[in-house]
């Protein structure tokens, strides 16, 4: 360092740089020596302190430099320079503090939604109420989201934060918060499935209505459609639920309206299912021919399902031995169910029953192919029941109580309540034929396929009635009951010379047994007519008849196909399906339906898929609805979430029932 001749010969030292306190030495790293100027100088200070102060000029008195140095090192100027400086050498500004403080901010929040937004799916997807009388935490009624946000607390420090912040404070706990999360991860789940069916090459909507418990009308509009992902399958999309205020036609044209304003391209839906209401199929002003205009081709099924049910309704109010034998069931029913003590002693003697397993008296059921549990109890409890009744009768001390059980037991021990009682074929056939028609997997060949079959038993069944009576007698005596059907007083009239004589059994074979089946087998030609007819125009693509089928007959079937969908199949396809069946006859002869034969080609077989791009208008088949039972499964969400306890406003009933519906789809959002 330069010495200075004008303070006798004195100059800067490095041991000005160092300090000892206590026999520890500690570096100035703040004190710097400037060469050009010969001057000692605070570098924090001289950076970031008020240029006027004096802690900003330089110091060349080096007689006073040691004293000079310990009082600026205790000044608050040079404190603060200080820190601010530390700060900028460690690249933190303030304005950085003040990001990392929003970020930490924002970082706690996004946790809270999170977790808010994991409670609000739970309880969706449970069908669980949210709100109570009191939401106010801490509160016994305070609903089920609150109380699960306490619980959770109680071991997450981020929701233990949450809910420890003072009275009046910002915490996304309020039932508007709630509504918000319903809504936005609803329309979050209805965006990604609008975008599949939109991908999709056709759909289509099935759609009913029915009543809440407040006497609104709630419309459940369901898509389906065929997605290829790593596997072939059908989709189904409930589009949650939709007010209707006016149930005409003109009223249900905002239905169609609403379909277009998703997005959907209408001349994609090839297919349309409802159930019988004259609104909805309706062949002039129903929903199904204005669908029609827009898209001619989309196909009408009438639900299998409901027509079956009418098929075993119209036998039922027009034969009244079969209406009364039903009656019958609800007055034993009501007999039983309504008297705990009655209940258990059936219970006590069905219990010792070798048929016991797990079947238990039921109330008939509206559908009529559900009735079938309800005469297998029957038929297989007969001896409880009838043992339940003449204990009653013997030992009871209520005179209404004996009369009625002596009327059930006299009622029942007639042939005529016994033969009845083993029409249970009939109903074990409609209710097999029924389940599988509300399938999901469940085809419109497969369909027609098994009402087909339904129709071959009953007619084998018709012709087996010397059987089916021998039967009846059988179970009438292990009672010691009727073995004779119940002959009725009648009025004498005069009869002519060519009138057949005609006793009781034949009576009853005639007018109930026979009558009966010749009704259900008639219905079950007639009224699926419309399904057959549907499923003919794609039988050519049946693996079966693909196989069986002779060239000629390919192509002119396949021609009549590619005519009527003339705007989805080129005139291509008649000559590229033989080809097709060539190519691939072993692998089509395994398939047994269509979706398998699908599933061949487009998944297992895909880089021919391109090739044979005619062939896949299986597609187009497998989305042609066969009933809707899947809008009738969204109406079990319906009641369970707007029941009498629950009430809400028809938005959060979309979100919710969009949530509880699509339960599969809300676990896969990634938050």
């Amino acid at each position: 360092f330069p010495r200075d001749k004008n303070q006798e010969g004195r100059c800067f030292s490095t041991t000005y740089y160092i300090t000892t306190k206590a026999e520890v030495k500690l570096t100035r790293t703040w004190l710097c020596y400037s060469l050009k100027l010969d001057s000692a100088y605070c570098k924090p200070c001289w950076l970031f302190a008020d240029h006027s102060a004096p802690a900003y000029n330089v110091a060349w008195d080096w007689r006073h430099l040691s004293s000079k140095i310990e009082y600026h090192e205790s000044s608050k100027i040079h404190l603060d320079s200080c820190l601010v400086y530390e700060q900028w050498r460690l690249h933190r500004t303030i304005d950085e503090d003040f990001e990392t403080q929003i970020q930490k901010e924002k970082n706690f929040w996004r946790q809270v939604l999170e977790h808010l937004i994991n409670v609000t799916l739970t309880l969706s997807m449970c069908n669980l109420a949210f709100r109570g009388h009191r939401e106010v935490l801490g509160h016994a009624n305070s609903g089920n989201f609150l109380s699960i946000v306490e619980l959770l607390a109680k071991y997450d420090p981020v929701l233990k934060q949450l809910i420890s912040m003072p009275s009046g404070s910002i915490r996304y706990l309020s039932h508007t918060i709630q509504d918000e999360l319903i809504e936005i991860l609803s329309k979050h789940i209805e965006g990604n499935i609008v975008e599949e069916i939109k991908a999709a090459p056709f759909f289509s909507v099935i759609m009913n209505t029915t009543q809440d418990i407040s006497k609104t009308d709630q419309l459940s509009q369901i898509f389906r459609y065929v997605t290829i992902e790593t596997d072939e399958k059908c989709g189904y999309w409930s589009a949650s639920f939709q007010e209707i205020c006016d149930q005409s036609t003109s009223g249900l044209k905002k239905i169609i309206t609403c379909i277009e304003q998703k997005g959907l391209d209408i001349s994609k839906c090839h297919g349309q299912g409802y159930d019988g209401a004259s609104n909805m199929s309706g062949v002039h002003s129903g929903v199904q021919a204005r669908i029609s205009k827009k898209e001619p081709h989309a196909e009408y099924v009438h639900c299998a399902a409901h027509n079956l049910n009418l098929t075993l309704n119209d036998p039922v109010r027009g034969i009244p031995e079969v209406k009364h034998f039903y009656d019958a069931i609800e007055r034993l029913y009501t007999f039983f169910g309504h008297s705990i003590k009655r209940w258990a002693m059936l219970s006590s003697f069905s219990s010792t029953s070798e048929f016991s397993r797990n079947i238990t008296l039921k109330r008939l059921c509206p559908t009529w192919s559900s009735r079938y549990e309800s005469l297998l109890v029957l038929r297989f409890w007969y001896l409880d029941i009838m043992k339940a009744l003449t204990k009653i009768v013997l030992l009871s001390k209520n005179a209404d109580e004996c009369c009625e059980a002596s009327a059930l037991k006299k009622l029942m021990e007639n042939l005529n309540f016994v033969f009845v009682v083993l029409q249970t074929k009939i109903l074990e056939v409609v209710n097999a034929v029924s389940k599988l028609l509300q399938s999901k997997d469940t085809d419109l060949y497969k369909a027609a396929k098994l009402l087909h079959k339904a129709t071959e038993d009953l007619a084998i069944f018709l012709n087996n009635f010397k059987a089916a009576k021998n039967s009846a007698i059988k179970l009438s005596e292990k009672w010691g009951g009727q073995t004779k059907f119940q002959e009725k007083r009648v009025r004498k009239v005069k009869r002519h010379f060519d009138e057949l004589c005609e006793d009781t059994q034949s009576f009853f074979k005639v007018n109930v047994f026979y009558r009966c089946l010749d009704i259900i087998s008639a219905q079950l030609t007639n009224c699926f007519q419309s399904l057959q007819t549907v499923a003919d125009k794609f039988s050519i693509i049946q693996p079966n008849t693909l196989i069986s089928a002779s060239d000629e007959d390919l192509y002119k079937e396949a021609e009549k196909l590619a005519n009527h969908f003339n705007k989805d199949i080129s005139p291509v396809f008649p000559g590229q399906l033989p080809s097709f069946r060539s190519c691939l006859k072993s692998e089509i002869s395994k398939q047994l339906s269509v979706k398998d034969l699908a599933n061949m080609l487009i998944v297992d077989n895909n880089a021919l898929a391109s090739s044979f791009s005619e062939v896949c208008t299986v597609l187009l088949f497998l989305t042609i609805p066969i009933t809707v039972a899947s809008a009738e499964r969204s109406f079990s969400k319906l009641k369970l979430r707007k029941n009498y306890l629950g009430t809400m406003g028809q938005e959060r009933l979309r979100g919710l029932g969009m949530l509880s519906i699509e339960n599969e789809r809300a676990r896969k959002i990634n938050l």
